[in-house]
């Protein structure tokens, strides 16, 4: 009887190791996962405040160099398998579904940078997303009223005027800053519902599929952003701080025009 026991429950939890592996191994794609736009979207000529000090760029360069060869050997083949088996219809609306399920981040995110209001919105999205589609269709988009409105706890935390500390390259897990790490941090283990799941092997399932899903256009994305770059890690640290500054609002008593900076001065050159 425990024999058979023993047995379902390594047929049950097979896949869900395997994601659990995928999740702990190939995590690039969580941040990005949590924000409407991707960062490689972003032009570092749209810098609207000075760029995020790399204070330990020694050391971040060197973690981003593993986490190259770590993304070379498992996440892009795991997403070019994906991607040949997975409709890009519906790898966009499970995209949608875990957006709309990361909807307490931009809550309390809003709420504590004081935005009432948009956190209204964000819960009216929510409701609408989740009763029409649950989640697997933006029908919030067709309402002009409910345009989305992006935070999470490292925007609050620029909003009451705390700096990035310095530019970190995660394990896994990619470009971030101190702050934004910490926010990332707190959210992920406070906000995000997966984590509430009981079941171990769900929580896993979730969080693989999350990754995996996004994988095929983040890794086409990233190899693109290699391939039209000089200095890959610089571009890759000056699109985050694009995006960051783009979305944090100025500290008290300064404007963005007082912040700006040419945009020359928001790179570094290559060594």
């Amino acid at each position: 009887m425990n024999g058979r026991r023993v047995n379902r429950l390594f047929r049950r939890g097979g896949w869900s190791l395997a994601l659990l592996g995928v999740g702990l191994w190939l995590a690039p794609t969580r941040l990005a996962a949590q924000a409407p736009a991707s960062i490689f979207d972003e032009d570092p000529a749209t810098l609207t405040a000075p760029p995020i000090p790399d204070r330990i760029e020694g050391f971040n360069r060197a973690l981003f160099k593993v986490n190259d060869g770590l993304y070379k050997v498992t996440l892009r083949p795991i997403s070019k398998v994906y991607g040949a088996v997975v409709p890009a219809p519906v790898r966009r609306g499970v995209g949608r579904f875990f957006h709309n399920l990361a909807y307490p981040t931009r809550l309390v995110g809003n709420l504590f940078e004081g935005k009432v209001g948009a956190a209204g919105t964000e819960t009216a999205r929510f409701v609408v997303n989740t009763v029409t589609s649950l989640g697997f269709v933006a029908t919030a988009d067709h309402f002009p009223k409910l345009k989305e409105r992006p935070s999470d706890l490292g925007l609050a935390f620029g909003a009451w005027g705390m700096g990035h500390g310095t530019y970190v390259v995660l394990p896994l897990l990619g470009p971030s800053s101190l702050r934004d790490g910490v926010g990332l941090g707190l959210s992920g283990y406070f906000l995000d519902p997966v984590r509430y799941l009981q079941e171990w092997e769900y929580r896993a399932v979730g969080t693989g599929l999350e990754i995996v899903n996004a994988s095929p256009e983040q890794m086409r994305a990233y190899d693109q952003l290699k391939a039209g770059s000089i200095d890959a890690y610089v571009a890759l640290r000056d699109a985050y701080s694009a995006q960051r500054s783009r979305r944090t609002p100025p500290a008290a008593g300064q404007t963005p025009a007082a912040s700006a900076v040419p945009a020359a001065a928001a790179s570094t050159p290559p060594p």
